[in-house]
């Protein structure tokens, strides 16, 4: 959801915060790009293009939201104190220096991309792509793709520090370990659930499981000469309508089935929607994984609750995929 002027407080008032700097506003994966209105409106739809790739959820969805504001907006000073603002400008302009200030940057050597943190409030982290004079629309454009790769990275990392601050379940770690000879790092948040044989439920409700819900299902299987994704399919329908408190249908995601390996582990992992068939709808995505290990074939079953349309899911969905990727075999 882009903002508007009605959205964000009187830049009067958030500068009287102490310290100097407001602490910055809107989300992570909102993005405000800085660029002068006559060069915006000859790449505004390749820049959208590019710096709003998709990803699936339960539906295609942005994973970031971008906002443009003008050089000689009445917006531009309450925007800059944005979480997020990309600067696009040759040399000279003051914004741009402003934020090689910042990074201790000395000489530009256009075209090049750079960032510095707290630029114009606390929390935020300002991107300068500066454009070789002459050149501007050109190196707007060779720019963008390593610009957009910098921004999911950097928002990975973003999600990974939130994720972690209460700390590693150390005590989950070394109980796969002494049980099923395997680790994963999970948030402490995280609480057990069902223990039935071979079978390990985790789940976190914060901060209402009316609001959302991370659920990861570990289940230890005689070793297997190979698997696909049809059998995590297969796997999942077993589980899921015996191991959940509501018993869940799924649809598969066409497409989805890929080969990958962890930590020298052969695994396939599939995606689809899950819904719920209890009296109350509820759906969301799920990551359905097998992982060969000598001790047996691990299968995970990782799903995701956020119903609230405002709240983006693919932060959620991050996390789950860094727990899934930090699962290790024994000895691995």
């Amino acid at each position: 959801m882009r903002p508007s002027a009605a959205a964000v407080l009187c830049t009067a008032v958030i500068l009287a915060v102490a310290c100097g700097r407001p602490s910055a506003m809107g989300e992570a994966n909102s993005l405000i790009v800085v660029a002068p209105d006559s060069v915006w409106v000859e790449v505004e739809d390749l820049t959208y293009r590019t710096l709003e790739p998709t990803v699936f959820t339960t539906r295609e969805e942005k994973k970031f939201n971008v906002t443009h504001v003008g050089t000689e907006s009445p917006e531009l000073n309450q925007l800059l104190l944005w979480r997020q603002v990309i600067v696009f400008a040759a040399p000279g302009d003051t914004r741009l220096q402003q934020i090689a200030d910042r990074a201790k940057h000395d000489d530009f050597d256009p075209p090049e991309i750079l960032q510095a943190r707290d630029v114009w409030a606390r929390g935020q982290v300002a991107t300068a792509v500066v454009l070789e004079p002459g050149r501007e629309l050109e190196t707007w454009r060779e720019q963008l793709p390593e610009l957009v790769a910098l921004l999911e990275q950097g928002y990975r990392e973003y999600v990974h520090v939130r994720m972690f601050v209460s700390g590693v379940d150390t005590a989950t770690s070394e109980l796969l370990e002494e049980r099923f000879g395997v680790t994963i790092e999970i948030p402490r948040v995280y609480v057990q659930g069902a223990q039935e044989g071979d079978i390990l439920v985790l789940r976190n409700d914060n901060p209402s499981p009316s609001e959302l819900i991370r659920s990861v299902l570990i289940q230890r299987l005689p070793p297997a000469d190979s698997v696909t994704g049809e059998d995590v399919y297969a796997w999942r329908e077993t589980i899921a309508a015996t191991q959940y408190n509501v018993p869940q249908s799924f649809e598969p995601k066409e497409g989805s089935e890929r080969r990958l390996s962890l930590g020298g582990a052969e695994a396939v992992e599939v995606r689809g929607i899950w819904q719920d068939e209890g009296a109350y709808p509820a759906a969301g995505l799920f990551i359905g994984r097998a992982v060969a290990c000598t001790s047996g074939t691990f299968f995970i079953d990782a799903w995701l609750y956020a119903p609230n349309p405002r709240r983006g899911k693919w932060q959620y969905l991050l996390q789950l995929e860094e727990i899934l990727d930090s699962f290790r075999c024994a000895g691995a």
